[in-house]
């Protein structure tokens, strides 16, 4: 009996006012794989002031771990699996992983990141995506990964085709909270990447150690993302 009341009173912040008005919000946030930072201020409080209650809410109910990380200066949330196991959300039904080029397109954001480190905001635009695929250290690979071969220039329709499939990651990551959309699908691709984007080199960071290796795996292997 003693147990069942100190877990009854574990939940009680759960009736806090903050908690009680966003707890659907940050409840379906973390659950479908989303990063929360303060872009999302109401979520982000109510996590912040509860976060050691919410951790054991999460570990007792689900076996996922709260998860705090601050880069560049800024804490985000988000759920992971405990290291013993994968948790109450391993059915294939219940987590999604990247494609292998969805995660190429990542590692390019990644580097975007970082080059604009000391930028308050990280506002990119398709202009500056197809800068870095064309003129960064890793345009050999990129050219033959998302083009087929290296030339000196590609077609209308060969960026369309690149630009389509860059726009549907950006979705996914959008969803992630790694990035935040900012154009509409009629608007030229405008995007904001996020500091939760440090979680792609955690994830990945087999692909980044052997990033030439990688990309000339994708390339032989073919891609229809």
């Amino acid at each position: 009996m003693e147990n069942d009341h100190q877990e009854v009173d574990g939940y009680a912040f759960l009736l806090e006012e903050n908690v009680e008005k966003y707890f659907a919000n940050i409840n379906i946030m973390l659950l479908s794989g989303k990063h929360i930072d303060q872009s999302y201020l109401n979520e982000f409080q109510a996590l912040e002031e509860h976060e050691t209650q919410w951790s054991a809410f999460y570990l007792n109910l689900y076996k996922l771990e709260l998860v705090s990380e601050m880069f560049d200066q800024k804490r985000y949330y988000y759920l992971d699996f405990l290291e013993q196991g994968k948790g109450g959300l391993s059915h294939v039904s219940r987590h999604r992983e990247l494609s292998e080029l969805q995660t190429l397109f990542g590692l390019v954001l990644l580097d975007m990141y970082y080059q604009r480190f000391f930028e308050m905001e990280k506002i990119i635009h398709w202009s500056d995506v197809k800068l870095l695929l064309t003129e960064s250290d890793h345009q050999d690979a990129y050219r033959r990964v998302f083009f087929g071969e290296v030339r000196e220039s590609y077609d209308e329709r060969e960026w369309s085709d690149v630009q389509r499939k860059f726009t549907k990651a950006i979705d996914i990551f959008d969803d992630l909270g790694w990035v935040e959309r900012q154009s509409t699908s009629k608007e030229e691709l405008q995007f904001e990447i996020k500091p939760a984007i440090l979680r792609l080199a955690k994830l990945y960071k087999k692909e980044l150690e052997n990033f030439d290796s990688f990309s000339h795996h994708i390339r032989k292997k073919g891609s229809n993302d």
